[in-house]
């Protein structure tokens, strides 16, 4: 597959989460930035191919790429780090999910699930919109959401799903557990009735207002990364 744009480029080389077969970059494009990224490339032996904007043309179809792509393989997923996990079910536009992954990234997360699907075809999208957080944090898909959330409670993480029901609690007054898994569902079906009975305790985003409709995904996941973040502090 093709990315595009120095972000992700950088973020390819140098998280090292797919292989990178070919670099394609404008000859005259001389910024600190470029040249940062042929000296990682050389370094690690990758093929930079220096070209006139015209031969870009023929290989880079975006029109945000700034002078430089790249050809890669699909992301491979890699395993978790000790700490907080997101499981992030029905976020499928690859927009959404992107700026979900650099918010979570930027503010400590490290550890996200996803639910089973074909990814390849929006990995691009997904840097770019990321910011390249795609491939600095650490991904995994799953297979059997509900067999390997229990595989989650058996190690000890305490699960939380979003979800405003009467036994929900009021996020603003939660201490979170130490180890800690929440659960956001997408927009249009939220999570499953299978995972919700999992989850050790709901939770609900109270409102400063009267407002009475819900926030976006991405919204809501940065009230929920935000508390977090001041929380582990």
């Amino acid at each position: 597959m093709i990315i595009e744009g120095a972000i992700s480029v950088k973020a390819a080389l140098l998280n090292k989460k797919r292989e990178i077969f070919s670099i394609y970059i404008d000859k005259d494009k001389k910024t600190k930035d470029f040249n940062f990224i042929r000296k990682i490339a050389r370094l690690q032996g990758v093929e930079v191919k220096e070209l006139e904007k015209s031969e870009l043309l023929n290989v880079l179809s975006g029109k945000s790429h700034g002078g430089i792509g790249a050809d890669v393989s699909a992301r491979k997923e890699d395993e978790f780090e000790e700490g907080d996990i997101f499981y992030l079910d029905g976020i499928e536009d690859p927009f959404n999910l992107g700026y979900s992954l650099r918010s979570l990234y930027a503010l400590g997360v490290k550890n996200v699930l996803l639910s089973k699907r074909d990814y390849s075809s929006m990995e691009a999208q997904l840097l770019k919109s990321s910011a390249g957080a795609y491939d600095m944090i650490h991904i995994k898909i799953l297979n059997d959401p509900v067999g390997q959330m229990k595989e989650y409670k058996n190690k000890g993480y305490h699960l939380y799903g979003l979800y405003r029901g009467e036994e929900s609690k009021d996020i603003f007054g939660v201490s979170f557990a130490p180890r800690a898994l929440f659960m956001l569902g997408g927009e249009k079906r939220g999570i499953s009735s299978e995972l919700l009975e999992l989850c050790d305790e709901h939770l609900y985003i109270s409102y400063g207002s009267d407002f009475r409709n819900a926030l976006n995904a991405c919204a809501a996941l940065d009230v929920v990364v935000t508390l977090l973040r001041s929380q582990r502090r």
